[in-house]
């Protein structure tokens, strides 16, 4: 999808991000920008009471952030949820009250009823089908969608089997300190913080399971596989593992696919070529994390033969802060500026 002109839209928006301080709502902010979104205002809101919360900046100008109020939100257009599930569920009804569209980013809003998460390069017809509320996917469910509904397109994928490395930054900023702190901790023999993540993770990799046994995750690896079904239809069979690894920001994920009978591996870079988000490179050419920092959009390496004649072995790599689920948001809120608002006349 292109970046769009102004002029391509009838009417600016009043849009609002409530929790404006946190990791997602910087990346909201950048891609707001960068898109040239056309807004004729901006309120960002926070939950804190902290003063140390209350400022933050928009457009390179510095703004103050605010406790929201139902009341003064009459002429809001589209806002994005950007805080804790928790915060999310505080504002989630205020959307239909006050008239306003929410893109929640919180997960407060999964597995509310029975539609899939949005991911606007797979489903975006999912979003004119909801009314106040739109969901968004998981990150690791973002990706994995991003990069499995493709191949099921053109390829008749019939199973995949990935493993996902998950970056501190999936936990906002509190994950990215702690990372930190407790690399430092390491270097100078002190004892490290484990409030985020539990254990250590800096020079280390924590498994799903022993988070999921902590309930210390966001999201279970069920909850992402059925996510990532739910928003590229069809019945693929779909086993996924997520590990929590040091690194600040960046996905990597290394999928395992079986494609329908005859589809080789001609096929399946077909598949990719021309799908917007997705590039291809050669082997090995800026095909890891830390080289993938600041691109946007996901680089797709390293095909080589699977277990069968038609399964593949794939490796795909993506900015979660340059892209991913903030850019996701930005996209679902253009659909909606440019289809929904403009069809009402309003």
């Amino acid at each position: 999808m292109a970046v769009p002109e102004v002029s391509r839209f009838r009417r600016r928006a009043h849009v609002a991000l409530f929790d404006a301080t946190t990791l997602t709502a910087k990346g909201i902010k950048e891609q707001l920008v960068a898109r040239s979104f056309p807004t004729a205002s901006v309120q960002l809101f926070t939950s804190s009471s902290d003063p140390d919360s209350n400022l933050t900046e928009y457009a390179g100008e510095a703004m103050l952030v605010t406790r929201p109020d139902i009341d003064t939100l009459e002429n809001l257009d589209i806002a994005f949820l950007c805080g804790t599930r928790q915060e999310g569920e505080t504002y989630l009804d205020w959307a239909g009250r006050a008239g306003f569209v929410a893109i929640d980013l919180t997960r407060a809003s999964s597995g509310a009823d029975n539609a899939a998460p949005v991911n606007a390069s797979v489903n975006p017809e999912a979003i004119l089908e909801r009314q106040a509320v739109i969901p968004t996917p998981h990150p690791v469910s973002q990706m994995l969608s991003t990069l499995l509904a493709p191949v099921r397109r053109h390829c008749g994928l019939e199973e995949a089997v990935v493993v996902v490395l998950q970056p501190a930054s999936e936990r906002g900023q509190p994950g990215i300190d702690e990372l930190y702190q407790q690399t430092l901790s390491l270097m100078n023999f002190n004892e490290m913080p484990k409030k985020i993540f539990g254990r250590q993770l800096a020079f280390n990799l924590i498994p799903g399971h022993l988070a999921e046994e902590a309930r210390n995750v966001s999201a279970t690896r069920a909850d992402i596989e059925r996510e990532v079904r739910r928003i590229i239809g069809g019945d693929t069979s779909l086993a996924a593992q997520v590990i929590q690894a040091p690194l600040f920001n960046g996905h990597a994920a290394m999928a395992h696919l079986t494609l329908a009978g005859g589809k080789g591996r001609e096929d399946l870079l077909a598949a990719f070529k021309g799908v917007a988000g997705i590039s291809l490179g050669p082997k090995g050419v800026g095909a890891t994390p830390v080289e993938r920092v600041g691109e946007s959009g996901m680089l797709v390496t390293g095909v080589e033969p699977g277990l069968g004649e038609s399964s593949f072995w794939i490796w795909a790599v993506a900015d979660d802060l340059a892209g991913g689920t903030s850019l996701n948001a930005v996209r679902i809120a253009e659909i909606l500026l440019e289809a929904r608002f403009q069809r009402s006349g309003a």
